[in-house]
């Protein structure tokens, strides 16, 4: 039978010992070799934890089980308790450990089962028609295949990934991106919930990836350096409306000057619109929409037309504004943002929406005042930030405001 005993912890100096503390555990090995785990909240310890246990009796219990070590902490006589917390024990620290290896191992089965797909993938070429798809899909599939070859600790240190992705969602990445390549070369157009369907092929497969869509979709856009709409993704499993006012025409609906109006994501991408408008704004808030809208005539007589990006920009809407832009009337491009850190990153989002044209581009300041050069507008953000943060809203405007900005 083991027994709880104490073991001093002593501070050597040049010419004295001094005890310094005391920890308290137990010697009873054979216990270790049980398989029962300890309480939920003890699994969520941590090696350098200092917890301190109001409860004495479960706090002995624990210590009792070798799960956790008292350590108490003298003052300068070496006597008196100074301080009093408790530590992992090391059969915690050994069943966390086994833990973690035994999640490695899972890990490390579940990338060697992707690298070999992708390889098989690989060898089968693609089946595509579109050589543009043919090109992103090739870029995708050389991406899968040198990531997928990576050792676990390589894949940690991966960059191509959102440095804040554990290697578990860095692995189920790589299957999307295969699930993906897999639909797209046997569909010319697919929804969100194919991808896991088709590749899965089990009840809820449609659903593995929708914890993470928008990451993923983000990220495979980054990988592939193009949106995802280019290699068929036609909805990302819902229907999402892009607000607008002003004249907007395509191949099913027509839309004039007046109230507010909205598309559907899938409409953006399947309907090739066009407008007579010679001013494009982009807003950030459907708030600074709703209110230019209400103006009944502005827009007519302007001849403007103002798209809502409802926050940051979707692959819908760059879609719909680089045809807008590369097809059209267009002259310049106004655009509209909060200023606070968000808005700055929107404001960014907006200007690469457009910045392949060769329009005139015009930001909008709090004081009313306008900018037409990026870096300027970056170093007018940047001081304005240390200041304070201020909303669309707060600096609305109205009709003469809006007419000065448009012919300045």
């Amino acid at each position: 039978m083991g027994t709880i005993i104490d073991i001093p912890v002593v501070k050597r100096t040049v010419r004295t010992y001094r005890q310094v503390g005391i920890l308290t555990l137990t010697t009873d090995m054979q216990q270790w070799q049980d398989t029962s785990v300890p309480d939920v909240d003890l699994l969520k310890w941590t090696p350098g934890r200092r917890a301190t246990l109001e409860d004495e009796q479960q706090a002995f219990e624990w210590l009792s089980a070798g799960w956790i070590i008292k350590e108490m902490r003298l003052k300068r006589d070496g006597k008196t308790t100074d301080k009093l917390c408790y530590r992992m024990g090391y059969r915690l620290f050994a069943l966390q450990w086994q833990r973690q290896d035994q999640e490695r191992t899972k890990l490390a089965e579940q990338l060697e089962s992707c690298r070999s797909r992708a390889a098989r993938l690989q060898r089968q070429g693609t089946s595509v028609i579109q050589n543009e798809r043919k090109t992103l899909i090739s870029l995708l599939q050389s991406r899968l295949i040198a990531h997928s070859s990576l050792t676990i600790d390589e894949l940690e240190g991966a960059e191509l990934f959102q440095a804040q992705w554990s290697n578990l969602k860095r692995i189920q990445f790589l299957h999307f991106i295969l699930a993906f390549i897999l639909v797209s070369n046997e569909q010319d157009v697919f929804d969100w919930k194919e991808i896991g369907a088709r590749y899965y092929k089990e009840i809820g497969g449609s659903k593995v990836f929708d914890t993470h869509k928008d990451e993923f979709i983000r990220t495979l856009e980054l990988w592939a350096g193009q949106s995802a709409t280019h290699l068929g993704l036609i909805s990302p499993g819902q229907i999402t409306p892009i607000y607008f006012s002003g004249p907007l025409e395509g191949q099913w609906s027509v839309h004039r000057p007046g109230p507010v109006h909205a598309l559907t994501d899938i409409s953006a991408v399947q309907d090739d619109y066009h407008t007579s408008a010679s001013t494009l704004w982009l807003v950030e808030n459907r708030g600074i929409l709703t209110r230019i809208a209400a103006d009944q005539h502005f827009a007519e007589k302007s001849n403007c037309l103002i798209i809502c990006v409802d926050g940051h920009i979707r692959s819908s809407h760059k879609m719909l504004i680089h045809r807008l832009v590369a097809n059209n009337s267009i002259n310049q491009v106004l655009m509209w943002s909060d200023y606070d850190e968000d808005g700055f990153g929107i404001a960014r989002e907006m200007m690469e929406a457009v910045s392949a044209s060769k329009l005139m581009l015009k930001w909008i300041c709090h004081d009313h005042q306008i900018i037409t050069n990026w870096m300027d507008y970056q170093t007018y953000m940047k001081k304005l930030l240390q200041e304070s943060s201020i909303e669309q809203e707060q600096v609305l405007g109205g009709y003469k405001d809006w007419n000065r900005w448009i012919d300045h």
